[in-house]
């Protein structure tokens, strides 16, 4: 239990990190250190300006990187079969740091600096499969409606990584503030930061129909077998979808204020790692099925 405990205090911190991270982007802060991994040369420099948001952003992925590594250690020695995702880990949060390290260095590539994010994404969503990996609870598997709510979450971490794109592109307002559709009534404009930006919003329509859906079967099948924490995770789903949808058109007409796309990135993080958690909780963790036969034949064999 203490190491379920842990992971998912880990994801937590990892969340905190992507949080802080949108808010070095968003206050244009993320050549505020001109080096790496010090800023000025020196570990903690005068945090204010944007030194606060770039350097803090440091600090806080230093963290991270220790909070996994101990993550990482303790598996190792009390979880055999979790090692390879434990060292994926691992690996996942150096690449991380290497990429926000050359990402400074290169003075803001748009490939680096995306995949910055989508690498950041994918190794929360790590976290939070270690996390259900390590809790000793049951988890009884559905696959009727697993398949559904695995494509959600797939869809969502796509969403991000175009939203990322968005950002990245300064395309946030392409479309000037007009919504639905972009300026002077256009699906599709011919510009293409515009086009950009309506993709997002085409796919943020499709993706919110697909969270939507995949969260149908586990409310229903959650609700019939007592299933509480599927019933809470599936019912999250339609409450951060509206979220988020209003989150982003209150950062287009906002003109991307700065709390505003912060909190659009935050909700989108948490959309995620509901889809994840729903993903997972529908499954039956790796060698119960065999541990529920194991104990049938034990009690079958006991005298009387």
């Amino acid at each position: 239990m203490r190491e379920h405990r842990f992971a998912v205090a880990t994801a937590a911190a990892t969340f905190v990190l992507l949080v802080v991270g949108g808010l070095v982007h968003a206050t244009g802060s993320s050549l505020a250190c001109p080096d790496w991994p010090l800023c000025y040369g020196r570990f903690f420099p005068p945090m204010r300006g944007g030194i606060l948001f770039e350097h803090g952003h440091r600090l806080v992925a230093l963290a991270v990187l220790v909070l996994t590594a101990a993550l990482a250690r303790m598996v190792w020695r009390r979880r055999p079969d979790l090692r390879g995702p434990a060292a994926l880990a691992m690996a996942l949060v150096l690449v991380q740091a290497s990429l926000g390290g050359i990402t400074v260095l290169l003075k803001l590539p748009l490939l680096v600096s995306s995949a910055h994010l989508a690498t950041s994404m994918a190794f929360f969503s790590l976290l939070l499969y270690l996390s259900w990996r390590l809790d000793p609870r049951p988890s009884p598997a559905e696959p009727a409606s697993r398949g559904l709510a695995g494509l959600a979450a797939l869809a969502v971490y796509a969403q991000i990584v175009l939203g990322a794109f968005v950002r990245h592109t300064g395309s946030g307002l392409a479309c000037n503030v007009e919504l639905p559709l972009c300026a002077g009534g256009q699906l599709w404009p011919a510009w293409g930061p515009a086009q950009l930006q309506m993709a997002h919003r085409i796919a943020g329509v499709l993706v919110a129909v697909l969270v939507l859906a995949a969260a149908a079967g586990p409310l229903r099948a959650g609700a019939a077998g007592g299933r509480r924490a599927r019933v809470l995770l599936a019912a999250a789903a339609p409450v951060l979808v509206l979220l988020q949808i209003a989150a982003g058109a209150w950062t287009v007409v906002s003109y991307v204020s700065i709390p505003v796309v912060t909190l659009h990135l935050a909700i989108g993080a948490a959309l995620l790692a509901d889809q994840v958690a729903l993903f997972l909780a529908l499954g039956g963790r790796p060698g119960e099925a065999r541990a529920a036969v194991e104990r049938h034949r034990t009690l079958a064999a006991a005298p009387g």
